[in-house]
């Protein structure tokens, strides 16, 4: 039976979230819609085999990719061996698996994500939808989603890849008609118990999401950004091209940057959707962050060069990066040439020469990506 949905996610752990999501599927009724794949690494268990068998057994579709599996299906793709064992990057893989089976949709996740009572699928099938009621504008042109979240303590908290230059004002929405037909190209849920902030947040004490207070669902108009990360995260056929994860564990001075892959992605995703029809929404359903063990000193660590360069991309886009081509496809190697040329050497002077390298692998990888995609057919 083809399947419309499909959750994507990679672990190393047991992935003990499938049968949550199991249980969440099956209560609102969504087992005939939905295929599960859980891309699997070096690390990962021989348990998430037999989880994944049983969780099938019981209904729900869900297949465990595993690296021989990966190694053998990626001998097709150029771009299979630009992405590092034991990275989260490898999360793509199962995003071409999708794309090759005819999703309509996918819902990107992390392992430590697990459903709340929301009705998981129903709320992330609202993707592709279009959208009648107003858009969100924001005169500072980002907008701050964790002030939908009631935090304990009480903290003014953003989420994480908000640009630093920002962060301390509050949010003033202007509430604005929806261009004419304007639709859902990507929705993020939100995270109760411990929310998608950085390691300096997490350093500054213990905060909890304790209750979501806002709208089901609200969507942003295309000038007003926020980040969009891969822990609850649904995405339309048509843009999943641009929903880029950008390879990290690249080695900078004091260890390799690392953290930022699906910010910097989710930034590309919404530069690449200006001018189309897409726009992002963000609300449900929700999901309870469990997060796995952290170290937040190590984890500043490897996101320190994120953390100061992401504000200079935010501008780079913004500003300068003015896509062309109508198809998505076709705007990814525009994306491409563009880091190429205006992203090389246009960075700080400030930088080592490894943000330099970064930036042109990140392109290759955008153009591999994006023939990827063109050889599976979006």
């Amino acid at each position: 039976m083809h399947k419309t949905c499909h959750v994507v996610l990679t672990t190393i752990h047991h992935p003990a979230i499938l049968n949550d999501l199991y249980d969440n599927i099956q209560q609102h009724g969504h087992l005939d819609e939905v295929k599960v794949w859980v891309v699997g690494d070096r690390k990962t268990p021989g348990s998430a085999t037999t989880l994944a068998q049983e969780v099938s057994r019981k209904g729900l579709e869900t297949v465990y990719f595993d690296i021989s599996q990966q190694d053998e299906w990626g001998k097709a793709f150029p771009l299979y061996n630009l992405i590092p064992y034991n990275t989260d990057g490898r999360r793509v893989f199962g995003y071409l698996r999708a794309l090759e089976e005819g999703c309509e949709i996918i819902v990107a996740m992390d392992d430590d994500n697990f459903p709340t009572a929301d009705d998981f699928i129903g709320g992330h099938q609202r993707t592709g939808e279009k959208w009648p009621g107003a858009v969100i504008r924001e005169p500072a042109q980002f907008h701050n989603i964790c002030e939908y979240l009631t935090m304990e303590p009480h903290r003014l908290v953003f989420p994480r890849g908000f640009p630093f230059q920002l962060r301390g004002h509050v949010n003033q929405p202007e509430f604005v008609p929806a261009p004419k037909n304007a639709t859902i190209g990507v929705t993020e849920g939100l995270w109760l118990d411990e929310p998608d902030v950085d390691a300096t947040t997490w350093l500054n004490g213990k905060l909890k999401g304790i209750h979501y207070n806002g709208p089901d669902l609200f969507v942003l108009d295309q000038s007003t950004w926020s980040p969009v990360n891969t822990q609850n995260t649904s995405v339309v056929r048509e843009l999943i091209p641009a929903f880029v994860f950008v390879t990290m564990a690249c080695p900078v001075p004091g260890g390799v940057l690392d953290r930022y892959g699906d910010i910097w992605g989710g930034y590309f995703l919404l530069a690449l959707m200006q001018g189309t029809k897409y726009h992002a929404a963000f609300g449900r359903p929700l999901v309870y962050h469990r997060r796995n063990p952290h170290n937040y000193v190590d984890d500043l660590r490897h996101e320190y060069w994120g953390v100061i360069l992401t504000d200079w991309l935010l501008q780079l886009l913004r500003n300068s990066f003015k896509p062309s081509s109508h198809d998505i496809l076709d705007r990814l190697p525009e994306l491409a040439e563009f880091l190429d040329a205006e992203g090389v050497t246009q960075l700080p002077g400030w930088c080592p020469p490894e943000i330099a390298k970064f930036l042109r692998s990140t392109a290759e990888n955008l153009r591999q990506w994006s023939l990827a995609c063109r050889q599976v057919g979006v």
